[in-house]
C-alpha cells in the first residue's frame, strides 16, 4: 500500500527538471497524505528514511542520477 500512495504521491507532485533535497520530499510527502504528518504516530508509523528509500527507487526507475552525497536529486524537482 506504501508503495502504491508513494506512487499517487509521486504522479501528482513530483515533476521533471530541476532538483531536490530528499529531506523536502519526505516532507511534502507527509503533507499530501495527512494521516503520515507526525513521523511518531503509532497508527500510522513512518520514517523519513523509508520516504527516501521509496524515493529512491521511483527515481531510479525514471532514470534520474542517484542522490548526491549532499542528499539532492537532480532531473526531478516538487512541484506545489
Amino acid at each position: 500500500q506504501l508503495i502504491e500512495e508513494f506512487a499517487e504521491f509521486a504522479e501528482r507532485r513530483l515533476t521533471s527538471g530541476g532538483n531536490c533535497h530528499r529531506s523536502e520530499v519526505a516532507q511534502s510527502f507527509r503533507r499530501y497524505f495527512a494521516k503520515y504528518r507526525d513521523e511518531e504516530s503509532e497508527e500510522y508509523p513512518l520514517t523519513n528514511l523509508e520516504i527516501e528509500k521509496l524515493f529512491r527507487a521511483w527515481n531510479r526507475s525514471q532514470g534520474n542520477p542517484e542522490m548526491s552525497s549532499a542528499g539532492f536529486f537532480t532531473g526531478v524537482r516538487i512541484n506545489q
